[in-house]
């Protein structure tokens, strides 16, 4: 309540400094201080909260950033038409007031009316301006705050994704393939090399080629392949004028990760999971065979993922899940 009433206070005394220089220049100096002083310096309050309250209600209409002539001509248009009228009647009363007639316009009021409405619209010229730039200047700090929020996101995802249960895992399965095959386990360790490989490589990159999503994508499937033999099946069936488009990297792997994370998969129920391509979409699709065990599960994989998929497209990912067969669609960003 206090602050309110000090914002006010301040706001009037601006108001009055804005009526006395007004008086300054289109009067006498022996008339500044006269009785419609305090008149005008509501007014220019009166003015300046409607104006602000305009403003305001453009805004929910249109953006100075992404509408910035529609923005101009509606705001020009509904601060002039205001502006216009709230003076004449401000004239008209003041004379009225003062002489007490309903005169509409007088002398005085012709030689004062269009300096008052040429001082008023370079007020609001000025105002209009540093909204502008205001708008102009948080849109760019907008856009660096998402593409810092976008890189925290994908070093988070990737964090998650090549984890250190994976890499338990992994090396579990390369323990028992020495004992048992030297040549498979020499492989296993190429494939293993590579995978990581891919995550360094692509560490800082924001988009990489379905082809290359692809190809690391083969090298982890071999170590999948080996680590749980026949119970995980993969199909993969990719248009070729697809392979050229982006994604954010290793999408693929997490979501492949998700599936064998939350299925069973036994060499008699094995786990089927296909990727294809479908209305410029890239779809990993898979049987639903759920845990007996409750699965520790973050839920920020795709939620992340999306994050990610904002900062270059408004196509959103699609999740489907019937009970029987779960499927992501991820959308397929064009080169061009």
């Amino acid at each position: 309540m206090i602050q309110s009433g000090c914002k006010l206070f301040f706001e009037f005394i601006f108001a009055l400094a804005i009526a006395i220089l007004f008086k300054l220049i289109f009067f006498r100096i022996s008339d500044v201080l006269k009785f419609d002083l305090i008149p005008i310096a509501l007014v220019v309050v009166l003015l300046w909260k409607t104006n602000k309250r305009i403003d305001h209600w453009l805004n929910s209409k249109y953006s100075w950033i992404d509408q910035s002539l529609k923005r101009l001509f509606a705001q020009s248009i509904a601060f002039i038409l205001f502006t216009s009228v709230a003076l004449f009647l401000l004239m008209f009363s003041l004379h009225f007031i003062r002489f007490g007639d309903f005169m509409w316009i007088d002398r005085r009021m012709r030689e004062l009316f269009f300096p008052a409405l040429f001082f008023s619209y370079a007020l609001i010229a000025l105002y209009m301006s540093y909204n502008f730039f205001k708008s102009w200047k948080q849109s760019l700090i907008d856009i660096e705050k998402y593409k810092t929020l976008s890189v925290e996101a994908e070093l988070k995802n990737l964090k998650n994704q090549i984890n250190p249960h994976f890499l338990f895992n992994n090396l579990s399965v390369l323990t028992s393939l020495v004992y048992q095959n030297q040549d498979k386990a020499a492989a296993f360790i190429n494939e293993l090399s590579k995978v990581y490989r891919y995550v360094l490589d692509n560490r800082n990159a924001e988009l990489v080629t379905l082809s290359e999503e692809l190809e690391f994508l083969s090298n982890y499937f071999y170590l999948l392949k080996i680590r749980f033999e026949g119970a995980v099946s993969f199909s993969v069936q990719i248009e070729k004028n697809k392979t050229f488009d982006y994604l954010p990297p290793m999408c693929l792997q997490l979501l492949v990760e998700n599936t064998i994370q939350h299925n069973e998969a036994s060499k008699e129920n094995p786990l089927q999971v296909d990727i294809f391509t479908s209305e410029d979409c890239l779809v990993i699709e898979n049987n639903i065979q759920k845990r007996r065990e409750k699965v520790e599960s973050s839920q920020s994989g795709l939620a992340n993922m999306q994050s990610r998929y904002a900062f270059f497209t408004d196509k959103q990912i699609k999740v489907y899940d019937d009970g029987k067969m779960f499927k992501v669609m991820l959308p397929l960003i064009s080169k061009k």
